[in-house]
């Protein structure tokens, strides 16, 4: 079983990197790595098979708990997009917190305004995939006693399910869909609470599924994204682009000597790195070049036949040739 660090980070809540290895922390951490991805694996599992004949395909319309639970695999299934999810459904807790602290206050029951700020202190510090639960616990709870409970219930609704213990109540429980679901739709009148509650972040996920941009998700995730914070994701993308295309390049050599002829054929205007990964692509028979790619290729091409010095062309055409 290989995981990747962004998996035992941001899936399982574990850090591992500034643990020694071979010390006894160790191996206790890799002992508790191995129970949780256990645990893990056997929640996704439950729920693969609560949705399966919704699995792989486009969920259009989310009707009902197996629409809902298709999509839940597939944000599971990946660190990256269980972050992406976890900040909108976050900030949608915090908007149904304030509503509820509000009637709190209204129905004289201002002492367990703090209480339940606690209960969301301590989800935030939970990772991963029980965090997902926790705040779905939370927000589902809240939604129930904002939209269905008279005022007149809310005070021993309150006393009865908002114990001290009610964040390691919702992890007990994270065992199996089932019985995560069989806890706590009694508790709100059934999962039709949790499908209201949850429906608009799994609407918006559910057309970013529709789309390949890499930002799809991102700008759910970041809301009224800060021009700071946009253009870091920006730049992070950027980075991964170069990166790929300089792996893709350490596979080809290209000589030095036609770097340095095409720069002299064009002067500034050349970017010879772009050139580079794109003559390497070329070399291992791959035709999928970027705009930017084929921009350089087409530019360079078109010097050469402005250019009537036959012994540059010949020149040019022979250290292609030795492209390897």
């Amino acid at each position: 079983m290989i995981l990747s660090k962004e998996h035992i980070k941001y899936t399982l809540g574990i850090e591992i990197s500034q643990l020694n290895e071979g010390s006894n922390s160790y191996y206790d951490t890799l002992k508790l790595i191995k129970e949780e991805q256990l645990l893990y694996e056997s929640f996704l599992d439950t729920i693969k098979d609560f949705a399966k004949d919704k699995l792989g395909k486009v969920v259009d319309t989310i009707k009902d708990w197996k629409d809902a639970a298709a999509v839940f695999f597939k944000i599971l299934s990946s660190s990256e997009l269980l972050q992406d999810f976890l900040y909108p459904l976050k900030r949608r807790v915090e908007k149904l917190l304030t509503k509820l602290y509000e009637l709190l206050k209204k129905v004289g029951l201002n002492e367990w305004v703090t209480k339940i700020k606690g209960f969301f202190t301590k989800i935030t510090n939970l990772k991963g995939w029980k965090q997902l639960f926790a705040f779905l616990s939370l927000g589902g709870i809240s939604y129930y006693i904002l939209e269905k409970l008279p005022k007149e219930g809310v005070k021993l609704f309150i006393a009865k399910y908002f114990k001290d213990e009610f964040i390691e109540n919702i992890i007990s429980k994270l065992t199996d869909w089932k019985t995560f679901i069989g806890w706590l739709g009694p508790i709100i009148g059934g999962v039709g609470i949790i499908f209201s509650f949850t429906k608009p972040i799994l609407d918006q996920f559910r057309e970013a599924f529709k789309s390949t941009s890499y930002f799809a998700t991102k700008l759910i995730k970041e809301n009224k994204m800060k021009n700071t914070t946009l253009k870091e994701i920006i730049k992070e993308e950027i980075f991964n682009i170069l990166k790929e295309e300089e792996e893709e390049t350490t596979k080809v050599t290209i000589p030095s000597a036609l770097i340095t002829l095409i720069k002299d054929l064009r002067g500034n205007n050349a970017d010879t790195s772009v050139l580079n990964s794109a003559l390497a692509k070329i070399k291992t028979g791959d035709e999928n070049l970027s705009t930017t790619q084929n921009k350089e290729l087409a530019s360079t091409f078109i010097a050469l036949l402005k250019n009537n010095d036959t012994s540059l062309l010949n020149k040019f055409a022979s250290l292609t040739k030795q492209i390897k």
